[in-house]
């Protein structure tokens, strides 16, 4: 695992290299164990090294081919990288070291821009062909990777975190006012969009090239794109569960010993049930609970790991060491989001205890149905059916600044002739558009045509083509939730901890057969996974698991906002340093405060952590509007 950056430009790269190295320097928490800048032709491109599979220097990047005619900068994990090995000695490549980036170097000098699609895995990565004095920039399907562009003219600026860019001192520290709104509504900033202006987030799924000053980009993989079932429907939990086991055999392999995060919940079970019938001796399970009882889950880990027969290690976090260090946490989140702070931690303890890999079951949510919103999507799109029919403007009569949000949001299933999308408002918005309006500080609040929550929702929607209920929730989850925010910040907030962490459940075969089959073998949330894990599972604890339900891991931020976090968030909210920050309204964000210490069920702690973090982050990392 990698932090990978690099700069393109017909100007002399000599005269880029201070800001290379400083590239490096900002992202040595993604690679502590080695760095590497190198110049080739018109490019530099930049590595930090978290050594996971051959920890010698063989591993070492930026890495080249034997002639140094074709250069790479590699971060992620290559799951098919013995197979793909194999076939390119029989095709007469040579390799000197056992890694998984020598792999995809001579994949592409083999397969030239299709090789890609041979790939299994997350990675970002660039590569420099000398040759042809061509850059290619590919991220994986999912996005689990980030990698983040600028461009300037006839200069290309890329890199795995925002703070690598800016640190080059060739990017504006000027927030988009575009992404501040959506982020405002959503709590995250989504894509196509970054928080700072001119930079942006390749998509998931993409490849991309830039060559003498040209760019070009396209989708090698489409979430959206049509899959007929091949299999025999008859026994699609057998099947699944051999997939689910073939793909967490290939996430164990490291020279490194791995941690499995461990909840209370019925996801990192699962997980924990077939990493231990893999056979494998170097799985520890952690968990992390809370001196509030009604969220602490240590309990239910310990009960899941004595029944597989897991080593567990727990640890009680404490309110007063977040308030301690919530800076840290919140630069390390690269991009403001009201998420990040549950990764932050079981990543930083994760860390403390010796650990560099851990695998975790993110993303089995969207892709299994467990999500308890989609009843609640379900709910107001019937709902919104019926409200459609009514005139936009009584929307005016429930979008009152003195009422509560959740009262409030439902003012978007009025009117509007698109129900689902409606539903998708009433549930994912924090703020409403009219609350934005008077948050924003001036010129902020008067964006020229904005794209509002509403269109980028829609957007995002209208990619999905025919599909069923189940499908429009679960793909929605992935494209608005999973990949803008979880994934971004469980990247994030575990490499700020030198941690590389390993979503088994997003696995492409995973996901592939998932796409293959007709929803209705879904059948109940979660009814398929614990079908595909019955066979790894003793029968007691797969009964427990089905009557516990969905359980969430959530940090106890109502009660923490109200009395721990209370004096970090007053200095914040503090009239003076709003105007300072010159991004939101004084006054406006008062309101809120005030609001929330009278009546927290009305406000919501999301709201204030929205704010308090999007605040807090612009002034870490120097931005201004």
């Amino acid at each position: 695992m990698c932090g990978i950056a690099g700069i393109v430009s017909d100007a002399p790269t000599e005269s880029f290299l201070p800001a290379a190295e400083r590239m490096a320097a900002a992202m040595r928490h993604r690679g502590p164990d080695s760095h590497g800048v190198i110049a080739s032709g018109e490019c530099l491109l930049v590595n930090t090294r978290l050594a996971i599979l051959d920890r010698s220097e063989r591993g070492r990047q930026p890495m080249a081919n034997a002639a140094a005619s074709v250069w790479i900068t590699y971060n992620g994990e290559t799951y098919n990288a013995s197979e793909l090995r194999q076939d390119l000695k029989q095709r007469g490549y040579s390799f000197g070291s056992t890694t998984d980036t020598e792999v995809v170097l001579h994949l592409y000098e083999e397969y030239g821009d299709r090789f890609v699609e041979k790939m299994r895995g997350m990675f970002a990565l660039a590569i420099w062909d000398l040759r042809t004095r061509k850059l290619l920039l590919a991220r994986d399907r999912l996005g689990i990777k980030p990698l983040y562009i600028a461009r300037q003219g006839k200069r290309l600026i890329f890199g795995s975190e925002l703070k690598c860019l800016l640190a080059s001192g060739l990017i504006d520290r000027r927030i988009d006012p575009q992404a501040l709104r959506l982020y405002l509504h959503f709590g995250h900033v989504p894509s196509p969009w970054s928080m700072i202006d001119g930079v942006q987030p390749l998509p998931p799924g993409y490849l991309a090239t830039w060559q003498d000053g040209a760019w070009d980009s396209r989708a090698y993989w489409t979430l959206d794109q049509h899959r007929s079932a091949t299999k025999n429907l008859s026994d699609v939990g057998e099947q699944l569960g051999d997939v689910l086991f073939e793909a967490t055999q290939r996430h164990l392999i490291s020279d490194v010993p791995i941690v499995l995060f461990l909840s209370g919940g019925a996801d990192s079970a699962c997980l924990g049930a077939l990493a231990r019938n893999a056979g494998t001796a170097n799985v520890t399970a952690m968990t992390m609970g809370f001196a509030e009882r009604e969220f602490d889950e240590t309990a239910l880990s310990q009960k899941t790991a004595a029944a597989l027969g897991l080593s567990l290690r727990s640890v009680i976090l404490s309110p007063q060491r977040v308030a301690d260090e919530i800076d840290p946490c919140i630069q390390a989140l690269d991009q403001p989001s009201v998420d990040g702070l549950n990764s932050y931690w079981i990543s930083k303890v994760g860390a403390e205890q010796g650990f560099k890999v851990a695998i975790s079951g993110q993303g089995a949510d969207e892709l299994f149905g467990g999500y308890t919103s989609w009843n609640w999507f379900e709910r107001l799109e019937r709902i919104g059916r019926w409200a459609r029919h009514l005139p936009r403007a009584l929307s005016g009569l429930l979008d009152r600044e003195s009422s509560s949000y959740r009262w409030r949001k439902l003012s978007y299933l009025v009117g509007d002739p698109d129900p689902f999308v409606a539903s998708q408002m009433a549930v994912r918005t924090l703020f409403l558009e009219s609350d934005v309006g008077r948050l924003l500080a001036a010129p902020l609040g008067e964006c020229r045509k904005p794209v509002e929550a509403r269109e980028y929702l829609s957007d995002c929607a209208s990619r999905m083509g025919r599909r069923n209920g189940w499908e429009k929730l679960s793909f929605m989850d992935i494209r608005a939730h999973l990949q803008p925010r979880l994934l971004r910040d469980l990247d994030a907030m575990s490499m700020a901890n030198s941690l590389e962490v390993r979503p088994v459940f997003l696995d492409d075969c995973i996901v592939d057969f998932l796409l293959s089959i007709p929803s209705y073998l879904h059948g109940q949330p979660k009814e398929l996974l614990f079908r595909g894990i019955q066979r790894f599972m003793p029968d007691d604890l797969l009964a427990d698991l089905k009557s516990r339900g969905k359980r969430t891991f959530t940090f106890p931020f109502a009660q923490w906002l109200a009395r721990d976090l209370r004096l970090v968030l007053d200095e914040t909210f503090s009239a003076q340093r709003l105007r300072e920050g010159g991004i939101f309204e004084p006054e406006a964000v008062g309101r809120i405060w005030q609001r929330f210490h009278a009546a927290p069920a009305a406000v919501g702690w999301s709201r204030v952590w929205n704010l308090f973090v999007v605040a807090r982050w612009c002034e870490a990392m120097s931005v201004c509007p």
